[in-house]
């Protein structure tokens, strides 16, 4: 199975126009207003070069967040130190969370589900550092759903090499 190196992708990253159009995340705000506490401890798993860490702290000024983030590539992880201020940045792999048990109230995994070798160690992991409260909040594209989208028109190829990486909607709900 194919592998992106994010190590050797870091430079050009965030040149990637699409990868800024991030707006409020509406679920975490949904969960601030619900649950009223004095601090929240809110985890980006993958977070990548910090995009959507710098734009939800510019949302949640105002709110007494502990912002952390995780990735796996420490190329990447130095993007986004570069980045945003006042995170936690830990390099270190989502099948071992290095965080203690039910630790966070809120975790977004934005697009990055498939890239974690052991996907079932991988929810573990997030169910035992989330509080029983607590949100997790994955974001994934359904490639089971898209067998006729054009880049596997031209790339028949990848949409098989697709379909070993990405879980079917069904066996995430059912692990989660």
């Amino acid at each position: 199975m194919k592998k992106t190196d994010y190590s050797n992708i870091s430079a050009r990253y965030d040149k990637n126009k699409f990868r800024h159009d991030i707006k409020l995340d509406c679920d975490l705000k949904d969960y601030i207003n619900c649950c009223k506490k004095g601090k929240y401890a809110v985890l980006d798993l993958a977070c990548g070069t910090g995009i959507y860490l710098d734009n939800q702290i510019k949302h949640f000024k105002h709110v007494n967040i502990e912002w952390h983030g995780l990735d796996l590539s420490k190329e990447m992880l130095d993007k986004a130190k570069a980045k945003v201020d006042n995170v936690l940045f830990t390099n270190g792999k989502a099948e071992k969370l290095p965080y203690d048990c039910s630790y966070f109230d809120f975790i977004s995994n934005n697009y990055a589900f498939h890239h974690f070798e052991n996907k079932s160690e991988a929810l573990d992991e997030v169910g035992r550092v989330i509080k029983k409260d607590g949100i997790f909040k994955m974001h994934n594209i359904a490639i089971h759903d898209m067998s006729k989208w054009w880049i596997y028109q031209l790339f028949p190829s990848v949409y098989y090499e697709d379909l070993k990486r990405f879980w079917q909607k069904e066996l995430i709900f059912k692990e989660l």
